[in-house]
């Protein structure tokens, strides 16, 4: 079992890359930024000592996409923080915004998987 502080720094890690790659066009890099999140989110779910709600914290993170990423992989276990998350993002700018808009849309027609 990884160390939590471990887990997190990479979390924070993949998603500020994530959200460079986003911000540069490169979607080969944002796509495995992704894919770490993904597994964050698989192994911290698995570990009955961590949790998701791990994550709740980084709903206040100074980092947008941390935001954005920290609101989606929280909509199982705390929808409402999520939302608010969600729609606030919404009302900024740039791809972040965008994500943000597209997610709740996605989630309000009942199209949101959660495999993770």
């Amino acid at each position: 079992m990884r160390p939590l502080e471990k887990i997190i720094d990479e979390y924070i890690e993949a998603c500020i890359k994530g959200e460079d790659a986003q911000e540069r066009g490169d979607s080969k890099t944002y796509n495995k930024q992704q894919r770490v999140i993904q597994k964050i989110r698989k192994e911290l779910k698995l570990n009955s000592e961590y949790g998701l709600e791990k994550l709740v914290p980084f709903f206040e993170h100074s980092n947008r996409f941390v935001r954005l990423e920290t609101a989606i992989s929280l909509v199982p276990i705390q929808p409402d923080r999520s939302k608010a998350v969600l729609l606030e993002l919404s009302n900024t700018r740039g791809l972040t915004a965008f994500n943000a808009k597209m997610t709740l849309s996605e989630w309000e027609k009942g199209n949101l998987k959660f495999d993770f």
